[in-house]
């Protein structure tokens, strides 16, 4: 709940400078911990009714049901849906056991100026405890609807929910798709991440509510690949700095002079020298550019009162209904054949 207020406050900036953000949520949202039960049940559906109201308030174009959106059951779930109607839920892989159909819609088509985008969502961390539906393979079924889409679309966008030892293999096993945003990992993808040239692209925003996941996409050929300038520009800023490093030893030298007849940091500041210049190739030759950065959701951002007000209450109202443990039940100590309670009682002296 915490990072609401400043997620509200960092969009409706980035509607002021007149952008119009395409709004997505990779799952894990709803809950705060994944033992519900009696005791937090009702303080924890209100959090995520507050989150919702949120999201309705930010404005959501997608939002994967994960594992955490399905601990309360799929009832409650399809209550939400039916509640906040424009927090679209979507989910590819995700059956209902008695009909044997999708729950929800498997895939969104979103229109953004002149270009169609396709919004897929999977889960591969369902609960054990969730007997009412059938989970599909999640690689399959994206796949099936990413070849249903292609030919409809000019970007497909995944949103996975996955344990974080999948993440790595998501670009192979998703080749069709061009950006693949994960939840399930506390991990936070850094810019300096070396990503596949043409995508796809693979992203996880971190921990929850503390930084939002921003792409600049800029297209110009449909027919070019996409380049991931924020990387390229990483790694020159980072060669340049080796550079400079090498060059502290003499300023008024060239670095061959420097290192005269030391053969390995001779080759290293070729090495660097060339991946300068491929860089800058790169960077030059871009037609369709991409930018990645990951927006800290700190005190930079001033918090927007009405969503302030709104998480302060919810925050307040769900400790309230936060249920006090049950106390156990007293037990006799165990008492063996020696205890006094087994001992025969001794016969009244008269």
């Amino acid at each position: 709940l915490g990072g609401l207020s400043r997620k509200y406050a960092a969009i409706k900036q980035m509607r002021e400078k007149g952008e119009n953000p395409l709004i997505l949520d990779a799952g894990d949202m709803f809950f705060s911990t994944t033992s519900i039960n009696t005791n937090n049940l009702k303080s924890e559906k209100h959090r995520c009714e507050t989150m919702l109201s949120g999201y309705e308030k930010i404005g959501c174009d997608g939002f994967n049901i994960g594992k955490y959106e399905l601990l309360a059951g799929i009832s409650y779930l399809k209550k939400m849906e039916k509640i906040y109607t424009n927090v679209p839920f979507i989910s590819a892989n995700i059956r209902d056991k008695k009909t044997n159909k999708l729950i929800f819609s498997p895939y969104k088509i979103i229109q953004r100026e002149n270009l169609s985008i396709g919004v897929i969502g999977l889960a591969n961390m369902v609960p054990d405890t969730m007997k009412s539906i059938i989970v599909d393979d999640y690689v399959k079924s994206g796949n099936e609807f990413i070849n249903k889409l292609k030919n409809d679309v000019d970007i497909i966008v995944m949103l996975v929910n996955s344990e974080r030892n999948t993440h790595t293999s998501m670009p192979k096993n998703f080749e069709d798709a061009d950006f693949i945003f994960v939840s399930g990992s506390t991990h936070r993808t850094s810019p300096s991440v070396p990503q596949n040239n043409g995508g796809p692209f693979v992203y996880s925003n971190g921990k929850q509510g503390k930084y939002l996941t921003v792409i600049d996409l800029e297209l110009k050929n449909s027919s070019s690949p996409i380049i991931d300038v924020s990387t390229h520009e990483q790694k020159i800023r980072q060669l340049n700095n080796r550079l400079k490093r090498l060059q502290r030893k003499d300023p008024n030298n060239s670095l061959e002079d420097i290192y005269a007849g030391q053969e390995n940091i001779l080759n290293l500041i070729n090495r660097y020298r060339n991946d300068l210049k491929k860089a800058d190739s790169t960077l030059a030759k871009a037609t369709n550019r991409m930018k990645f950065g990951s927006l800290a959701l700190n005190k930079s951002f001033k918090d927007d009162p009405t969503i302030l007000a709104m998480v302060d209450t919810a925050i307040e109202t769900c400790s309230t209904l936060k249920l006090k443990s049950p106390k156990s039940p007293k037990r006799l100590k165990n008492r063996n054949k020696n205890n006094r309670l087994n001992r025969p009682k001794p016969p009244k002296v008269k």
